[in-house]
């Protein structure tokens, strides 16, 4: 099974690990609680991304304002793949 980490340092939330369709529910659960005060999430230490997880990114994007940092080639291919820069972005 896939796992995700969290780790929240003052408004910076660092995601590690696989964000998929299989780890989805623990950020999920712990959603609202995770990102008060987040005003960026960092994405370089994860090692996959699918598109459930990309949906998960672009709903935060959207929800709660964050912007994304330290995207690898493989999430912005996806991004630019389904055309979400300028979601992604904004």
């Amino acid at each position: 099974m896939a796992q995700i980490e969290t780790k929240k340092e003052q408004d910076r939330l660092y995601l590690a690990g696989e964000l998929d369709i299989h780890s989805l529910n623990e950020i999920w659960r712990t959603e609202q609680s995770l990102l008060v005060a987040v005003k960026t999430v960092d994405v370089a230490k994860l090692e996959r991304v699918d598109s459930a997880g990309l949906a998960l990114l672009v709903y935060l994007c959207n929800q709660y304002g964050v912007k994304l940092a330290g995207i690898n080639p493989q999430l912005q291919k996806l991004i630019d793949l389904y055309d979400l820069a300028p979601v992604i972005n904004s």
